[in-house]
């Protein structure tokens, strides 16, 4: 039942997000850092995530070498070869997934890091992706997300949480277990947030500019 309440969520929060993707955008770190500390006073932290995704004319095989070199000199883990031009590095606090595909003469490389260690913010997890930046890399962008847990599932508690962190222009949405929606925050930036109501309890999950996760 999760896994269909998760997809349901996914195609309502692709609903909300079109147009929200495009060249060029920039994620202010400052307001979301703000929330995700809001967050973790007043809740227990579940998980969160930061995604790079660009372009670069470098060779495909050229820019995994590049990216390998850095995780596995820089990142200890278990490494692990997923499919051709796909692979990740697993440890006990987090996993970093590296895929790449060659298309009209580009090469597009995502890389995504899923957090559990509650002691790294989606700022420490954005600066660890960010020493992979160099002049080459085209059309970069970020997207970064906060899960929390332990806190009231009922539009109360969400109509509090938006208007404590002064997200404006909400559209929000009532699912089965909870409420989606989206919303700006002051310096402009777009975020999705969700409330969730599963039987082990309640979660909030807000992204920037997307949630790219399933949950």
């Amino acid at each position: 039942m999760n896994i269909k309440i998760s997809a349901v969520i996914l195609i309502l929060l692709s609903f909300f997000n079109l147009g929200a993707i495009s060249k060029g955008i920039k994620v202010d770190e400052t307001s979301f850092n703000s929330i995700e500390q809001n967050l973790r006073n007043i809740s227990k932290f579940n998980e969160n995530g930061v995604k790079l995704q660009y372009k670069t004319k470098n060779d495909i095989n050229s820019e995994n070498l590049r990216i390998k070199e850095y995780l596995t000199q820089n990142i200890s883990g278990n490494y692990k070869e997923i499919q051709k031009d796909q692979f990740e590095v697993d440890n006990n606090d987090y996993n970093i997934n590296a895929k790449s595909w060659y298309e009209n003469q580009y090469t597009y490389v995502e890389i995504t890091i899923i957090n559990r260690n509650s002691k790294l913010s989606t700022v420490d997890l954005k600066n660890m992706l960010r020493k992979l930046e160099n002049k080459n890399l085209e059309s970069m962008q970020y997207f970064i997300y906060y899960e929390c847990k332990g806190i009231t599932g009922n539009k109360d508690s969400l109509d509090k949480f938006i208007d404590q962190n002064n997200i404006q222009h909400v559209q929000l949405l009532e699912i089965s277990n909870g409420y989606t929606g989206t919303g700006y925050l002051k310096d402009g930036n777009k975020v999705n947030f969700a409330l969730t109501r599963y039987n082990t309890g309640s979660h909030i999950i807000i992204g920037t500019p997307i949630i790219f996760t399933t949950y």
